[in-house]
């Protein structure tokens, strides 16, 4: 005890040697070097930087070299950065302003505005941004928030000057976020060599896109989302550094990208020719085509490339109104040329059309596919008919397995199986049965959810045969000797019985 009692008086003393004769007290944040000053500020957020203040004559300062000024003036909004200060919409100019006149421009991490402005404001936002690229932002933000439909065009764009970032001695931006305003870009452009971001949502692009990326040579994230002004994503020059690129939402002829370091590709728009060269280090893809794709089967072929990825999210919208149950209907489904041989995790989802889904095979085009990827894991698939509230009515015919002849090779290497939105019709049935009878014995469990989990009407959860399908699963499960549970449906989707448990497993 005595020799830990010393070590405590040893330890005070040396901290009081550091502080002087007043000891710790004596201690003041501006006794730090300079270049610590803002890492610490920058643990604080704005608002709390300035209100240490009121603490003493020498604090008043210190806020105006806080790393991270970032405004947001919208409303019913909800704030997933605590870096951001919100203001009322009648006090942004006016506080924006202050606080920018206030600030020493010096270490300045990241700048952002967000604020649905008018078109004579115009003035403030230059000089926002004038003062970001005087202080050398890495990160500047700028959203322009404005109430729409989606896909509705916005008027009257603010012009964001492009050749500001350039106007300093050497580049600096590393990170450029734009929502709701129009660009110029050319070829000419310097200042984006450090640039490793750049998002673009809503924008208003008027010039040379190609252009522009031909000079971001560290650029590893890309996205574009609901642009405006372009009619084909063609970039001739090799993105080498691209990590991660998005497309959402663009009215685009095709698509085409030099990327050999591409590893999460994500595609959600019109069905058209997507090249991504020399992307063998691909490991992630998402891929949703608008309901003008009538087959299941090209979300899988239209993208050659993206047989190398390790995880696939698949997403169509499949238009199947007219009847067809032929043993060889889902056959005219052509499997590609490669296989996805390092696939481990496939997510499906489809929404089908249909007026009787007792009566058409499209789904089955899918086992085509998990017939190419030996070395699956894990699947899940997540259905919707839009005949749910119509049809309750389950499978009562015999199952073939003619429908998913096609699977030949063994899934030895499945582990789990989730189907959501699952109710016995006649091709779910089947899909279901010829992966069961094709799985192996790593296969653990089989998760059967009557619920549909994509966005949908409510009608479609009301009135779920829950005890037709737990009674299905029961003698599939004896059938195949897999474990399946089926997951009860809550109360506010009330099913036919009740009083069943939440879930409920299948003796295999």
């Amino acid at each position: 005890m005595e020799d830990e009692a010393a070590a405590k008086r040893r330890r005070l003393e040396h901290h009081r040697g550091l502080g002087g004769a007043s000891g710790l007290s004596s201690f003041h944040m501006e006794d730090l070097p300079e270049e610590i000053q803002p890492l610490v500020l920058s643990l604080l957020s704005l608002k709390e930087a300035a209100r240490t203040s009121i603490v003493s004559r020498n604090w008043r300062m210190l806020w105006t070299h806080h790393p991270n000024l970032c405004f947001d003036g919208t409303k019913n909004r909800s704030n997933d950065d605590e870096d951001y200060v919100k203001i009322e919409r009648a006090k942004f100019i006016k506080t924006v302003n202050s606080i920018v006149q206030q600030h020493s421009g010096i270490g300045l991490n990241k700048f952002s505005i967000r604020c649905s402005l008018e078109n004579k404001s115009s003035c403030h936002l230059d000089r926002w941004i004038r003062f970001a690229t005087a202080a050398r932002a890495k990160i500047i933000n700028i959203n322009l928030w404005s109430k729409k439909y989606i896909g509705e065009p916005i008027k009257n764009f603010y012009h964001f000057p492009l050749e500001a970032l350039g106007a300093q001695d050497g580049p600096f931006i590393q990170a450029l976020f734009l929502a709701n305003v129009s660009i110029k870009p050319h070829s000419d452009m310097c200042g984006f060599t450090k640039l490793r971001r750049l998002l673009s949502h809503s924008v208003h692009i008027i010039g040379d896109l190609p252009g522009l990326l031909l000079n971001c040579c560290s650029l590893e994230d890309l996205e574009v989302v609901e642009c405006l002004g372009v009619t084909d994503l063609n970039i001739p020059h090799q993105l080498d550094k691209l990590r991660h690129l998005l497309i959402y939402h663009m009215r685009v002829q095709m698509v085409e990208f030099h990327v050999t370091g591409l590893i999460h590709f994500e595609y959600k728009g019109d069905v058209i020719p997507i090249q991504l060269h020399g992307c063998s280090k691909l490991e992630k893809a998402s891929i949703k085509f608008k309901k003008d794709n009538k087959e299941l089967g090209h979300a899988f072929t239209a993208i050659p490339s993206i047989s190398t990825v390790k995880v696939l999210n698949m997403c169509a919208d499949m238009d199947a109104y007219h009847p067809v149950w032929l043993p060889q209907g889902h056959t005219a489904a052509r499997s590609p040329a490669f296989m996805f041989t390092n696939l481990r995790h496939l997510t499906c989802e489809i929404t089908i059309l249909a007026k009787d889904p007792n009566r058409h095979s499209d789904l089955l085009q899918l086992a085509h596919y998990l017939a190419i990827a030996p070395q699956l894991e894990t699947l899940q698939l997540n259905m919707l008919y839009d005949s749910d509230s119509r049809h309750r009515c389950c499978w009562e015919g015999e199952v073939t397995g003619e429908g998913v002849s096609c699977m030949r090779r063994r899934l030895g290497n499945l582990k789990t199986v989730y189907m959501s939105g699952f109710r016995c019709y006649r091709a779910r049935v089947e899909l279901l049965c010829g992966i069961l009878e094709m799985a192996g014995p790593a296969l653990g469990l089989v998760t059967l959810e009557p619920k549909v989990t994509l966005e949908c009407a409510r009608v479609l959860n009301m009135f779920i045969p829950f005890s037709e399908i737990r009674q299905w699963a029961r003698v599939a499960s004896e059938r195949f000797g897999k474990a399946i549970a089926v997951v009860r449906p809550r109360r506010s989707f009330p099913a036919v019985n009740q009083g069943e448990p939440s879930c409920t497993p299948a003796a295999a």
